[in-house]
Parts: structure tokens; sequence; C-alpha cells
């Protein structure tokens, strides 16, 4: 999931879905569209505001409220691709649409998100603090407070922001 979330890196403007075919290779290298399948600008739409509403969605998980259009957008996706649970003959489950192609595979990615958020590791899929960046990134602290998906570069430029903006209004301690 959080590859899907990071085909679009906010900070520098790098779109990785800019074509269909940018869609359709990225589905297909990860075993969720069958090769050579169609994939129109529609798709891409969709594909893309799928993708900004999950990173909305993880956003929840570094203490952001979801937007509500997020969350029809999402329902909405959901029921176009008939998700629904699956009961496999082995005994495990899944979510699976019940349809094929690109609304099939986005369908396939929305189950994972489903199955993942009863799990652990959800909660621990965020969204970086810093408006700008929004990446998504896995808090791997013992007791998951990073808010920074690196704190080299988005969590460094912040308390430099800070400081520069406490010093500027002559509210910090400097030459006291």
């Amino acid at each position: 999931m959080r590859g899907f979330i990071n085909t679009r890196r906010l900070q520098d403007g790098v779109e990785l879905l800019q074509q269909p075919g940018d869609l359709a290779a990225w589905l297909h290298g990860r075993g969720l569209l069958a090769p050579g399948a169609a994939v129109s600008g529609d798709d891409l739409d969709i594909a893309v505001a799928m993708r900004e509403s999950l990173r909305d969605l993880v956003g929840a998980n570094a203490g952001r409220a979801v937007p509500a259009a997020s969350s029809g957008r999402l329902d909405a996706i959901a029921a176009a691709c008939g998700l629904r649970p699956r009961f496999e003959p082995g005994g495990g489950m899944s979510l699976a649409p019940e349809v094929d192609g690109v609304a099939g595979a986005l369908g396939r990615l929305l189950g994972i998100v489903v199955v993942s958020v009863a799990g652990e590791r959800w909660v621990r899929l965020k969204t970086c603090r810093n408006t700008n960046c929004r990446w998504a990134f896995y808090d791997t602290t013992r007791n998951r407070s990073a808010v920074w998906c690196d704190m080299a570069v988005c969590g460094s430029r912040e308390k430099s922001r800070r400081y520069y903006n406490r010093h500027r209004t002559g509210s910090g301690t400097a030459g006291a």
C-alpha cells in the first residue's frame, strides 16, 4: 500500500502515474493486473483519486482527519468493483473484487487495506507531518511516535523553521 501511495512525491512534484501505461505497468508489476489488459485515461484518473484518498486515510494514523470526500471516494470505488469476502479452499479468507481489469486491480488494493486495518501494522503506516511531503512511511518506533518520514530531512527542516520563526519574532531566548 505504501508503494502505491508513494507513486506521487508531493515534495518534488514527481508523479509516477502520468500515463495509462504507467498505471498498467505498476499494477502488472505487482501481480494485480493481467498482462496486456487495457488501461484508459479514466482508469488512471480513478486510480490517482484513490491513491490520494488512501493518503488521506493513512494520514489518520498520524492524527489528521480524513476528509469526507476521501471516505466517500473509497466507498464508491469499493462498491464499483464489487469488493466482497472470499473464502479460500484452504480455509483462508480475503476481500476480492467481482470484476476484472483495472477496477478489479484497484479493488484488490482496497481489499488489502481492509484486511490490514484489522492487523497491527496498519496503525504504523503514517504520512509525514510535513504538509508539503506527506510521504507514506512505516513507523518503526517502539511507541509509534514517529511523525516525520525522515528526521534528517523533514524533521530537521521543521525544527529549523520553528527556530527561525521564534527568533525572527523576538520570542526566542537568544541574547538574553
